[in-house]
């Protein structure tokens, strides 16, 4: 049998490119060491970045707050005459009465947005002085009721203890004073009264003998 030239020319090339090939060394896959991962550069960035912007726009959003509490002083003082809303004991306004149409939509959006402002600026004062959220909403609802006008709804304690109910208020309240002492006049000293001067007579030298 005879083999075709051209493929015993093939055969002998595979044979020789096998006999040249050398064994490649192994690749270790794994590090003599393990890797470290060094997380305060992370930390600190991650605290720099955080931080401040943070602040800032707390007091961009407490100083806007307190503006948007400013501009809608006529709003809610408008509500508060026609005795739909009151102030409750948590230093939030509650509705009493919601009118009728559009005009109750009205009342309860300045209402809700009244609410949420105030929130707000009494929770940074709880963070600020660092109180109890409750105990600044128990100081700013005593400061309200003190201030409210004659008639207006304000929420006051109850007979029993932890309980509250609607009373119309008498007006604002005067500060106390310090000293609860009637003021007495202090008496002036007695005008002092001169004493009448002895007359000065001419004194007549004698005359001579």
């Amino acid at each position: 049998m005879r083999i075709p030239w051209h493929n015993l020319s093939l055969a002998l090339a595979a044979v020789a490119l096998l006999s040249g090939c050398k064994t490649l060394p192994a690749i270790p896959l794994t590090t003599p060491k393990p890797l470290e991962v060094t997380l305060n550069m992370r930390l600190d960035v991650y605290q720099y970045r955080g931080d401040e912007p943070q602040d800032k726009e707390v007091v961009k959003t407490i100083a806007e707050a307190t503006e948007r509490q400013r501009n809608r002083m006529s709003e809610i003082q408008t509500i508060k005459d026609n005795r739909f809303i009151g102030e409750d004991h948590r230093g939030l306004l509650q509705l009493r009465e919601v009118p009728a149409g559009d005009w109750g939509d009205y009342v309860k959006r300045t209402i809700d947005a009244e609410n949420e402002d105030r929130m707000l600026l009494m929770r940074n004062q709880a963070k600020q002085t660092n109180k109890a959220l409750h105990e600044v909403q128990s100081e700013q609802w005593k400061l309200r009721i003190d201030k409210a006008y004659k008639g207006e709804w304000i929420e006051v304690p109850g007979e029993k203890e932890s309980t509250f109910k609607w009373v119309k208020a008498e007006g604002p309240k005067e500060k106390q004073k310090p000293d609860n002492k009637p003021a007495t006049a202090t008496p002036k000293p007695a005008a002092k009264t001169e004493q009448p001067k002895p007359e000065m007579k001419p004194v007549t030298p004698p005359k001579p003998e």
